[in-house]
């Protein structure tokens, strides 16, 4: 019985092994390829690595105690669990994370996503919770060379920047005298509930206007949490119209800056540029200047933002600096991909021309009703 090349079992056989034995060495092939601002994201990686290690020293040398059990990295830049400045209880593992040289790499690459490039202007607003956070955010900014005009609040959640004498403002004051950054905080709240200290003590309160003052820092006092967010925005529209900032970036979980607490469950992590903040009426700043049209870059909730990333979370040790799909990624190499596919349509092409020639041949040879 006549049966062309292309039926026979043999054939569908072999060709299926080639074909898989093409694939798994095509797909194993793949090439790196870095993405963009690479250079920078390495380069903000090293400052905030190096800027990590100057407070370290200086938090070692003020014999502040280190917990080395809540700061498994021995960052030493882990708070405690209570402090008569600790405002609101706080998610150890995020603080963990965050205090990662790559996050600055990371921030780098949202604020290239949106569109910042050097000599822009951008809103920031920092909080105690997340000194980690705070780092990659100066650090990044300070490496892409764009002005920041930066709004903090000085209290903390449990494990941030919520030690007395070793606030975020006092972190920052060293990095600047050092020259790892070369800008400071405008102006700060106090924090904590309804941005004026609620859930803190009188004491409390007392500490957090002292480390405003000895940062030499203009204290934002507000009367209700209404008036923070005003506030506010008033300093920040005094240096420029809203919608000529470049992006709005936020670290933390600031009343003033999210606004009533059901709209702030709303706003995603990481990179928003997109989102119907008109709606959001009882919103804080950030409602404000995603209705002006301003790319949002919002960091908190960690994990869901690593996620984004596939990057390791409350990692012990920390990854490795330069790793990190914002970094780079893995592709399939394009030469390789390409030659896989001519194989296979040449195979494919070969076997069905040599079956098409036998089956002619038969069909002059043999009757057209003997071919099966």
């Amino acid at each position: 019985m006549f049966r062309p090349a292309i039926q026979r079992i043999e054939v569908l056989v072999a060709m299926a092994l080639v074909s898989l034995v093409v694939f798994y060495t095509a797909s194993s092939l793949t090439v790196e390829v870095r993405q963009p601002a690479y250079e920078i994201k390495i380069a903000a990686a090293q400052r905030m690595a190096q800027a990590m290690e100057l407070l370290k020293d200086s938090r070692g040398k003020a014999a502040i105690f280190m917990d080395d059990i809540n700061d498994p990295n021995e960052t030493g830049l882990i708070g405690r669990q209570f402090t008569y400045i600790t405002t609101d209880e706080g998610d150890l593992d995020s603080k963990i994370s965050v205090l990662d040289p790559n996050i600055a790499a990371m921030l780098v690459d949202y604020l290239n996503r949106a569109g910042v490039t050097r000599g822009d202007t951008v809103a920031v607003t920092l909080t105690g919770s997340m000194p980690g956070g705070n780092l990659a955010v100066v650090c990044a900014l300070e490496e892409m060379g764009v002005f920041p005009l930066i709004l903090a609040s000085v209290g903390a959640s449990q494990w941030g920047a919520n030690i007395e004498d070793f606030t975020w403002l006092d972190m920052e004051k060293t990095l600047y005298d050092s020259s790892i950054i070369s800008f400071k905080t405008r102006a700060a709240s106090i924090g904590g509930g309804s941005d004026i200290g609620r859930r803190l003590s009188p004491r409390g309160r007392e500490l957090i206007q002292e480390t405003i003052t000895r940062n030499e820092v203009d204290f934002i006092n507000s009367e209700d949490l209404a008036d923070a967010v005003q506030r506010r925005m008033d300093i920040y529209k005094e240096a420029r119209p809203i919608n000529e900032y470049k992006a709005f970036i936020n670290v933390g979980g600031g009343a003033a800056v999210l606004g009533d607490a059901a709209y702030a469950r709303l706003i995603p992590p990481g990179l928003t540029e997109h989102m119907q903040f008109e709606s959001m009426k009882n919103g804080g700043v950030m409602a404000k200047f995603g209705r002006e049209g301003v790319p949002v870059i919002h960091i908190l909730n960690i994990r869901t933002m690593f996620d984004q990333f596939d990057y390791p979370y409350a990692a012990t040790p920390t990854p490795e600096m330069g790793v990190g799909s914002f970094y780079s990624s893995e592709k399939y190499n394009p030469w390789t991909t390409g030659l896989a596919l001519i194989l296979l349509l040449g195979m494919v092409i070969t076997v069905g021309l040599y079956s098409k020639q036998k089956i002619k041949h038969h069909l002059e040879k043999y009757e057209p009703d003997s071919y099966v």
